[in-house]
């Protein structure tokens, strides 16, 4: 049985290995007729908003986004729905409904999660292909003769099924990763483009402290990945980190005289364990989204402002403090939404469980609302923090390119998967050693 166990889990790490490096192959295919001799240069000329935009999309990508792949929109649209998805079940009780419904529910919520995904994507990519005509292509005839041939919109339309189809092809590899692999599908095809741009960000960095002075810049080498260590393990602790609320259970009611009531608690003390960065990377993605859309208006915009100027610089003060007040406010919003703190307080009351002295119901919720409000004031500060210290890091001299594992999205999601692959390891471990 052991035997036959352990040839199992070989298999799954086979088929998860094989359904990344197709992924990855595909990542190198662009869209139709775009030449590929150029490929490499694409979207990271002209327009340095833009730019500054695409190289974040491109750490999700691995590259993607950047060569003009047919994966270039990657699995984002899907986390995009998915997200949309699970905040119209906590706003509206239609999709709460569904829900509730249990395997039946989550297969209707998993037809309009793709129904959202097919919607995001048919406007992300008519979106990109504009970006990238317009940085790129129209004044460039040696990129694709079939603009000139056959027209802008001809193009455009090939382009966005390519994108929209290679989205849909991107979450079927994750799901094969969940079916035949180890799990964790999405995330494992999210953190593989990561990672692919990992070494070469690293030479990036090393080569850009070390080429004026070989002395000076390994010790500024050495303290940076020091510091680098530091903000990994600040990171693993915050998204770990819970608030735990300690709740009593009530086993049974004996009377004295008076007929005063005492209550006879059980020896094991449970709690309530809220985490302090609950909505861990969505409201990161959510600004982002937001921030994208914001500076594709104001390009399109010929009005000339100081203002407007600073907002588009997205290493600049403007840009990262609008950036933060948007994490901050997403972070409370999600939480919120996320933990109905009545309910909880409710099913305590029914449960026979109180909080140490705190009344149940009223003055439980009341405390329980305090609670998650001062820990997601905490969360969203932490958040906002991490998300800006990419932009941080190049104002300091750092590689534009290595600044995308500096912080941000991209740490925070190789972090929170890598944790997540762990606990999945540790459990297949616990079922091997039952056999």
């Amino acid at each position: 049985m052991k035997f036959f166990f352990r040839r199992l889990k070989k298999k799954k790490i086979y088929n998860t290995l094989l359904i990344i490096l197709i992924y990855r192959l595909g990542s190198f295919i662009t869209i139709p007729f775009i030449n590929t001799i150029y490929k490499n240069e694409v979207l990271l000329k002209k327009n340095p908003s833009y730019k500054g935009l695409i190289n974040m999309l491109t750490s999700l990508t691995g590259g993607a986004c950047n060569r003009a792949s047919i994966f270039a929109l990657g699995i984002t649209p899907y986390i995009s729905a998915s997200i949309f998805t699970q905040l119209m079940c906590y706003i509206f009780p239609f999709f709460y409904k569904i829900q509730q419904d249990g395997e039946i529910g989550k297969k209707k919520l998993n037809t309009i999660t793709s129904i959202v995904t097919i919607i995001i994507s048919l406007i992300q990519a008519p979106l990109y292909i504009l970006i990238l005509i317009e940085n790129n292509l129209k004044d460039k005839p040696y990129y694709l003769n079939f603009i000139s041939i056959y027209g802008k919109n001809l193009f455009l339309m090939t382009s966005i099924i390519c994108l929209t189809t290679g989205t849909f092809f991107t979450m079927w590899l994750g799901k094969q990763i969940n079916k035949k692999g180890i799990g964790n599908g999405n995330s494992l095809i999210i953190i593989s483009g990561i990672l692919s741009r990992f070494i070469n960000s690293m030479i990036c960095e090393i080569l850009n402290r070390i080429k004026y002075n070989y002395f000076s810049g390994s010790l500024i080498l050495l303290f940076e990945f020091f510091i680098w260590g530091l903000i990994i393990g600040f990171s693993i602790i915050i998204i770990n980190f819970v608030k735990k609320i300690y709740i009593h259970y009530i086993n049974d009611f004996s009377f004295k005289e008076k007929n005063i009531e005492e209550l006879s608690l059980k020896d094991d003390i449970q709690y309530i364990p809220l985490k302090v960065v609950y909505s861990g990377v969505t409201p990161i993605i959510f600004s982002q989204g937001i921030l994208f859309i914001i500076i594709l208006l104001l390009n399109n915009i010929n009005i000339k402002s100081v203002v407007i100027d600073k907002i588009k610089n997205i290493y600049g003060l403007w840009y990262n403090l609008l950036y933060s007040i948007l994490i901050i406010i997403i972070t409370y919003f999600y939480t919120f939404f996320s933990i109905p703190v009545n309910k909880i307080s409710d099913d305590l009351k029914l449960n026979g469980v109180y909080i140490p002295s705190i009344k149940p119901g009223k003055e439980t919720y009341i405390y329980l609302k305090k609670i998650l409000l001062q820990i997601s004031f905490l969360g969203s500060i932490l958040l906002a923090i991490i998300a800006i210290l990419p932009s941080i890091f190049i104002s300091l001299g750092g590689d534009k390119n290595f600044s995308l594992f500096f912080g941000g999205t991209s740490l925070i999601i190789l972090v929170g998967v890598l944790l997540e692959i762990k606990k999945t390891v540790n459990s297949n471990l616990l079922n091997y050693n039952k056999f």
